[in-house]
């Protein structure tokens, strides 16, 4: 009997996380989609302020509800990828020096794959968009906290090479013992 894999693909902004999603996609695996990029296109068109620039907290807030209502939708008995975790809404919080002690107690309860893997600031690649307002250095600090909110939490970090992204989705499968 097989058992259902939750993969965490994460890094910064603009690195190529929701491409890789993409490719998983269209090769027929479950993914999840980025929430935070959801709940700020909802709260732009709502004009609220629960934006990650205006109120980070209460941005988290939605965004952690978000994410644990698709850890609990995976498909069961597969392998779930998602482009980002719910510890990620934990970096962006100790990112701006705001409490997280909250969710860190609630992330405990979400486990995913032993291995998550980080795709690294790529500045070739990165660009800023309505939804992405930070900019590159921001992003490279935000990869920093990336890397130590889930090796805090016992996930081993594994970098995610700076090529196509078909060779990306080829390491991350083989890396999960896939293809």
């Amino acid at each position: 009997m097989s058992t259902t894999k939750r993969v965490i693909i994460t890094g910064g902004p603009g690195t190529g996380k929701s491409t890789i999603i993409d490719l998983m996609k269209q090769n027929g695996y479950t993914c999840h989609t980025e929430v935070s990029r959801s709940v700020i296109k909802e709260e732009l068109a709502k004009g609220s302020a629960q934006l990650p620039w205006d109120d980070l907290s209460g941005f988290s807030n939605l965004v952690f509800d978000g994410q644990t209502n698709q850890y609990r939708n995976a498909a069961e008995g597969k392998i779930n990828f998602y482009d980002r975790g719910i510890i990620d809404v934990i970096a962006y919080l100790k990112k701006d020096n705001l409490p997280a002690d909250a969710l860190e107690d609630l992330a405990i309860h979400y486990p995913y794959h032993t291995k998550v893997f980080l795709t690294p600031p790529w500045e070739e690649i990165y660009s800023m968009d309505e939804e992405r307002r930070e900019d590159f250095a921001t992003m490279n600090t935000i990869h920093e906290e990336l890397i130590k909110a889930y090796t805090s939490f016992g996930y081993e970090v594994v970098e995610v090479p700076k090529s196509s992204s078909q060779e990306r989705v080829k390491f991350i499968l083989a890396h999960l013992g896939v293809e």
